[in-house]
């Protein structure tokens, strides 16, 4: 008989082969299959849907409402109306998204259930992301961090933007670590291509697609680092490029350049209040305090806002969109000349409402802030702990996390500047796990146990505390 596999195999007896061989592919099958992002984290999806059904609201409110309109006016074939009212208070990336679904008169239901699925394949991006730089064990961790993230599940019910911006965020994620892993042109065009996406979904990015790409180009001037910074500009024009027709469009209706929407400047002009007992959040034009959290003295709340605001506000509201947006900014601008200690109190206050969900004006502050002091201070001490250990070792950090944490610096910084809250971090948390699993994965073993491993009988007292040390009286 041939020694070799095949030979041998000639004189086995077919049933005796499949009683070797099947339970073995049989294992590896379902190993293969139990190792796949999508069957690990599918237990998610059903939760998730779970958790949007029994959650929705019956009617529209909030933005939802927005959304809606938007894909209305596509439908119809425009964005925002005519001048002079223009509307653009958010980019067209999510209602291009759910237009096709309300084209067809899908139930709202229906639709917010595509959130369960966003939020699902973010977790399943994060995962294959962690894969390509760390370990099987830290991916999972990461994973399942973002998938039982607490904020995350809370909006979910909602025809918000924030489940397909966090699936964005992991797919940008997942994208540019493989360009850089690859080399491949094509990771690189997706990845400027979900960028310029995320841009048009979330309009505060263009203004950090535009610093990025200014401080990207001005690193190119250093002939030392110039090679590390060629993928980053070439990923963030391509993102540009993408968002060029929009800004036309922005340019034909308001004759303004780079002119990404108007909801930015009333943002900028609650964040910039004066007052004191007002720490930035935002308040409706009306001046009514009808919106998150529940009402505190609601009557008195109402006088007290329109003794501050009321002038100010009949005055700017008598103008069209495009120009109330541009003295919202002008008011806030002279807050902030005129008070700039207050100005960084509401800016320190906003990063403590996207952390921690407070402070908020004339509101009570009710029990889940507990639970919300909890997991923004895991997120604010993990991420301290991260800085540390990436300023330490700069020179070793990867190319894609150096890149993000560009993109996540500027965005976190501009953030600060307008009323911020929890969602705006939430959908940067897939940034802060894949760089915080980074680290853990190149972190040197720490390990819980004494470094002495003698047995107590065994150690010797007089060493420990010192001969002179010891009062031989007190034996």
């Amino acid at each position: 008989m041939a020694v070799g596999g095949v030979e041998i195999l000639r004189y086995v007896p077919h049933k005796k082969i499949n009683a070797i061989f099947i339970p073995d592919l049989a294992l590896i099958m379902v190993k293969k299959f139990t190792h796949n992002p999508l069957f690990i984290f599918s237990p998610f999806l059903f939760y998730y849907v779970y958790v949007i059904v029994i959650n929705k609201w019956p009617t529209l409110y909030g933005d939802e409402i927005r959304y809606v309109d938007f894909a209305h006016n596509l439908i119809h074939g425009f964005y925002s109306p005519p001048a002079p009212h223009i509307n653009l208070w958010n980019g067209p990336g999510y209602p291009l998204m759910i237009a096709p679904f309300i084209a067809l008169k899908i139930p709202v239901l229906f639709i917010t259930l595509l959130n369960g699925l966003y939020q699902y394949l973010a977790v399943v991006l994060l995962y294959k992301a962690l894969r390509l730089i760390a370990t099987n064990k830290i991916a999972l961790a990461g994973g399942l961090l973002l998938a039982i993230y607490p904020n995350a599940l809370s909006i979910l019910p909602v025809l918000y933007t924030e489940a397909f911006t966090c699936f964005l965020v992991s797919s940008f994620i997942y994208t540019i670590t493989l360009y850089y892993t690859s080399e491949n042109r094509r990771h690189c065009v997706i990845a400027g291509l979900i960028l310029g996406y995320l841009v048009l979904t979330k309009i505060i990015f263009g203004y950090v697609l535009i610093i990025s790409l200014v401080i990207c180009l001005a690193w190119l001037l250093f002939k030392k680092i110039r090679p590390n910074y060629f993928k980053p500009v070439k990923i963030l024009l391509i993102a540009f490029a993408v968002t060029l027709p929009y800004l036309v469009y922005t340019w034909h209706i308001t004759g303004k350049v780079f002119y990404w929407g108007n909801s930015g400047g009333m943002s900028l002009y609650w964040m910039s209040t004066p007052y004191e007992n007002e720490y930035g959040d935002w308040k409706v034009p009306e001046l009514t305090n009808n919106q998150y959290p529940t009402l505190f003295k609601s009557k008195e709340v109402v006088a007290i806002l329109k003794k501050n605001h009321s002038k100010e506000m009949q005055f700017i509201l008598k103008h069209n969109e495009i120009e109330q947006d541009a003295l919202f900014k002008q008011a806030a601008i002279n807050n902030i000349k005129n008070h700039p200690l207050k100005f960084l109190s509401n800016y320190f206050d906003n990063y403590s409402r996207m952390l921690f969900n407070f402070p908020y004006s004339y509101a009570y502050q009710d029990a889940a802030i507990v639970r919300n002091i909890i997991t923004g201070s895991l997120i604010l001490w993990a991420s301290v702990i991260g800085v540390v250990l990436t300023w330490r070792n700069w020179r070793s950090i990867i190319s894609p996390v150096k890149f993000l944490l560009l993109i996540t610096c500027i965005y976190l910084l501009l953030s600060g500047a307008l009323s911020a809250y929890p969602r705006q971090l939430d959908v940067m948390v897939p940034v802060l796990l894949f760089w915080i699993g980074y680290l853990a994965a190149n972190l040197k073993k720490v390990s819980l146990n004494f470094a002495v491993k003698e047995r107590l009988e065994d150690i010797d007292l007089m060493e420990m505390v010192g001969e002179d040390s010891v009062d031989n009286n007190a034996f």
